[in-house]
């Protein structure tokens, strides 16, 4: 049956019009403002706003929580290095006699500046730090350096038999006991001074960073390949993912069917995870919404000594500062082969006057210049 439309008429506008105008039924309200403008909103449109204002509402009270947390921390003794023979492995958390009260000063002179906050980063793979670095954050001048330490670096007064950095960490009483401080007092013999803060991170936390921060977009410098280690990245710039990320930060050298090929070597590793930190931390940083996944992550696979609130207090002083600003530097050592005086194969000992020439100019907290005295570096050389 056909349909038929009845034709246009002016009478049905003005009809409605009409109805517009008219007064309102008794006992019924006309809505204004507000309600009247979600009246006229299409029922798909509501059910979006609402959503929208629900994210708003968790975003904010995310935000407000972050910042109910945060807590800046006390101002905390530096400890100069004194150097010591004994190489003795200090209990967790212990150091030196400090002074109580008014400003740190140590027997030697040396007065922490104030708002200077110091840190070891660090990453461990079964207990060696491959990954270590030094940072000092001033939050006076709004700066922060990074000083990186190469792995094989000789400790004289290291109480083991292979005297590296790196196996500091693996160096505690027992089990409840990492070796944080140990791996303190370790590095207060190549720097001047114990720092105050330090943060171990492994393998496992690092890629779940990456994954929580949707990957990291990164320029390959070349093709890395090691047979047995299950690293191979092609060269360019490409969005890396965890495993990836992960591959990039422990490269050092091709190793294919037995024979070397090209890379770089242990400064250039470092600088390479210079740069994959700086902007891993610049993306994580930009989303704060996600610190509590960032909190349950270093939960699972983090040790230091920082408490939480003051963790994000410091976070936001690096966000403060921006990452771009954040300056990174290495160590200067040389690499000595079958060294004399101990055990091992090989060892990077420190170039002692570049070396306290870089510190000072870098991570020095103090507010006078780190001097020979209260730094320990052996000279080695070929057997």
């Amino acid at each position: 049956m056909a349909i038929i439309k009845r034709p246009y008429s002016g009478r049905r506008v003005a009809k409605r019009q009409a109805k517009k105008n008219a007064p309102a039924r008794a006992g019924a309200v006309r809505r204004k403002g507000f309600a009247a403008w979600w009246g006229r909103r299409r029922l798909s449109a509501r059910i979006s706003l609402i959503i929208a204002a629900l994210l708003l509402i968790f975003i904010g009270g995310t935000a407000l929580a972050i910042r109910l947390w945060i807590s800046r921390p006390p101002e905390v003794p530096i400890v100069p290095n004194r150097p010591s023979p004994s190489g003795e492995i200090l209990p967790s958390g212990a150091s030196p006699a400090q002074p109580s009260g008014g400003a740190e000063v140590s027997p030697q002179g040396y007065v922490k500046r104030d708002g200077v906050y110091t840190f070891i980063l660090a990453g461990a793979n079964q207990g060696l730090t491959d990954t270590l670095m030094v940072a000092t954050l001033d939050t006076k001048q709004g700066t922060c350096h990074v000083l990186s330490i190469p792995r094989d670096t000789a400790v004289e007064s290291a109480p083991r038999t292979i005297k590296k950095i790196n196996s500091a960490y693996s160096q505690q009483k027992n089990v409840d006991e990492p070796g944080i401080a140990q791996m303190k007092k370790e590095i207060a013999t190549l720097i001047g001074f114990q720092p105050q803060y330090a943060a171990v991170v492994d393998y496992n936390g690092f890629k779940r960073l990456i994954t929580a921060i949707d990957g990291i977009d990164f320029n390959v410098p070349m093709n890395m390949r090691v047979d047995g280690e299950g690293i191979n990245l092609q060269k360019g710039q490409q969005h890396l993912n965890a495993d990836q990320a992960l591959q990039l930060v422990r490269f050092r050298v091709n190793y294919i069917d037995g024979k070397y090929g090209a890379g770089y070597d242990d400064y250039g590793r470092m600088a390479m995870q210079q740069e994959v930190l700086k902007v891993a931390a610049k993306k994580a940083l930009a989303n704060w919404t996600k610190f509590p996944e960032y909190i349950k992550i270093a939960q699972d696979n983090l040790k230091s000594d920082i408490d939480w609130g003051n963790l994000l207090w410091f976070a936001e002083q690096i966000k403060n500062i921006g990452m771009d600003n954040v300056v990174f530097h290495s160590l200067p050592t040389y690499t000595v082969h079958n060294a004399n005086e101990i055990s091992g194969t090989y060892y990077e000992a420190v170039r002692a006057e570049e070396a306290l020439a870089l510190i000072n100019e870098t991570i020095n907290p103090f507010s006078t210049p780190i001097g020979a005295e209260i730094v320990e570096y052996i000279a080695l050389t070929e057997k």
